[in-house]
């Protein structure tokens, strides 16, 4: 057991452009609902503990994963962006040691074989802050991840305050980190809602971090396809064999 780690899968969504009343992360793939393949890739990291923010119709997840062994629960009632999900973990976690991992439940095809390095790194590092990032022939959308010369990161750019030139840029922000307990709760206290839709992002945490001139690395996987996240049953249909 890996006991410096837990991971926290964000899966309170309704998901409204998938027009259902089921829970998004309860939609299957293949046959087996798109959570199941988080926990499963989860489990194989061997946290302390894992901890699913659950919310709408809460309970239809909960009855579904409750036979998991290591799985807690946290209740995000209002959904107000994903630093606000991540915060309503801080009873829970706030006087632990170690580390987070922050999942989605929407991502069926993370792998642990890809994010157990980057975790080791992070934690034999000691770090505040990792980032993991990935490259896409059309970022279209996204967030652009900006590095200096010595390819630190220097800043994450919403992609509608991006310049012609960071436009081109093919690194994006697929919204996976690991913080460290408890640097990650004082850093969620300070995020605002200064969006039109007045949500807390965990993106802004990013800019925090780096204000409080915290550790923070940002490291790019070769495989882009695992941490792009289904919002349609179109985009469900496509990833199906």
């Amino acid at each position: 057991m890996n006991k410096e780690l837990r991971v926290v899968i964000l899966a309170a969504g309704k998901g409204k452009r998938m027009n259902s009343d089921l829970p998004k992360v309860l939609h299957k793939l293949n046959g087996k609902p798109l959570i199941d393949y988080v926990i499963d890739e989860s489990e194989l990291l061997n946290p302390k503990e894992i901890v699913l923010v659950v919310g709408f119709k809460k309970e239809h997840v909960i009855k579904h994963t409750e036979s998991r062994i290591k799985l807690n629960y946290a209740t995000q009632i209002e959904q107000l962006g994903t630093g606000h999900a991540l915060l309503q973990t801080k009873g829970l976690l706030k006087n632990r040691k170690g580390h987070i991992l922050i999942l989605y439940g929407d991502v069926p095809n993370i792998k642990a074989s890809t994010l157990q390095p980057i975790v080791n790194d992070h934690i034999n590092n000691n770090r505040d802050l990792t980032l993991i990032t990935a490259e896409i022939d059309d970022p279209t959308g996204y967030g652009r991840i900006i590095r200096d010369k010595n390819a630190n990161l220097l800043k994450i750019i919403e992609e509608k305050d991006c310049s012609d030139s960071e436009k081109k840029i093919k690194e994006w922000n697929p919204g996976i980190y690991i913080f460290k307990i408890p640097e990650v709760f004082k850093i969620l206290d300070n995020i605002k809602t200064n969006n039109a839709s007045k949500e807390y992002y965990l993106t802004d945490a990013i800019g925090l971090a780096q204000q409080s001139n915290m550790q923070i690395k940002a490291i790019k996987i070769a495989n882009s396809d695992e941490v792009v996240g289904i919002n349609t049953a179109d985009q469900l249909k496509e990833l199906e064999d």
